[in-house]
């Protein structure tokens, strides 16, 4: 036993059944067997063999069984920004689903490049997961690399940010979030309301925008495109938002793309002397957790990422353990008021 003690405490090495076999003097085989009680292993080994691993505390090797078995019970996440509280959630809601069904989650991070995206789906690849969640990075305009999973097996789910050909998707309604949050700015009271956009390559931005001109034309606004801004950072909206009020004296209302460009909204017109709401009103998009405590609270579109990342995860598993066309669920819209436009 103290042997055993030494053996075990001053390893470096994951212990193996290679190890328990030298250390009892037995063959490979006759441990795995015994581990899996073949009854073909007397039942004095197997109680040798069983209590040895047990105090060795040898553990499976998940990824060779992977490899035996041709699944690894892995799946990933690849997003655009960890530090988004939506993003996070999203991955909250995958985790919730994944680990119910016995399956394990590896987080990627694409830092919105398009050439970090490709890398991390090579390694989905090079590492055998059994699926992948994403959405897409600002710089993604070409989709090779997801084709090239497709064609080794690997099924893909996107979210959010999604391609524009048939695939899996999970989307939230930007459409109706954009409308819905652009109708409230004008039931205020506002008549020049400027959109701080994401760029019209994505999905999202076209949808947001959309959104943003229907309900100016259901309340007979004119749609002026000089209002409409391409500006999706903190920092950016200081800036734009400064420039829109000098160009704009009139400017009463922003809807701006997501949450942290709202709140950057907001600061750019406290910088040049305008008061929020009282001077111009200020609603984001996402409900992330910095604009319930931002000052003034900022009014939002809640994109409810958790359920986001629960149906997403629930349609890879679909479409990992059964083939089937591909599909798109919606997760609707549901604006949270606060003090920026009340």
């Amino acid at each position: 036993m103290i042997y055993l003690y030494f053996y075990n405490t001053m390893s470096k090495h994951p212990i193996t059944i290679k190890d328990i076999a030298r250390i009892l003097g037995i063959s490979v085989s006759t441990v795995s067997r015994a581990l899996k009680d073949h009854p073909d292993i007397s039942l004095k080994t197997k109680k040798a063999v069983q209590e040895l691993a047990k105090e060795l505390q040898y553990r499976p090797n998940e990824i060779a069984l992977s490899l035996k078995n041709r699944k690894s019970r892995i799946i990933g996440i690849i997003v655009p920004k960890l530090v988004h509280h939506f993003f996070s959630s999203v991955i909250e809601g995958v985790e919730n689903i994944a680990y119910d069904n016995g399956y394990q989650v590896i987080i990627y991070n694409s830092d919105e490049n398009y050439e970090r995206e490709v890398q991390l789906t090579q390694s989905i690849l090079s590492f055998r997961l059994d699926g992948l969640i994403i959405s897409m990075s600002k710089q993604t305009t070409s989709y090779e690399h997801f084709e090239k999973l497709e064609q080794y097996g690997i099924p893909i789910v996107f979210f959010d940010r999604v391609p524009d050909f048939i695939a899996n998707k999970v989307l939230f309604d930007d459409f109706q979030g954009a409308f819905d949050a652009v109708e409230h700015l004008i039931k205020q009271g506002c008549k020049t309301i400027a959109h701080l956009s994401a760029s019209e390559h994505m999905d999202i931005g076209r949808k947001r925008l959309s959104g943003y001109k229907d309900a100016l034309e259901k309340h007979a606004i004119a749609f002026d495109s000089g209002l409409v801004v391409k500006c999706d950072t903190f920092d950016e909206a200081i800036i734009v938002t400064q420039d829109l009020i000098g160009k704009y004296k009139m400017l009463d209302g922003i809807f701006a793309v997501n949450d942290l460009t709202g709140i950057g909204a907001t600061k750019g017109a406290h910088g040049v002397g305008k008061k929020i709401p009282q001077d111009i009103r200020v609603i984001g998009f996402t409900n992330e957790i910095s604009s319930a405590v931002c000052a003034p609270s900022l009014s939002t579109v809640d994109q409810r990422g958790v359920e986001m990342g629960e149906e997403a995860c629930k349609l890879l598993l679909e479409s990992i353990h059964k083939d089937q066309p591909p599909q798109t669920k919606v997760v609707k819209a549901n604006l949270i008021l606060r003090n920026s436009s009340e």
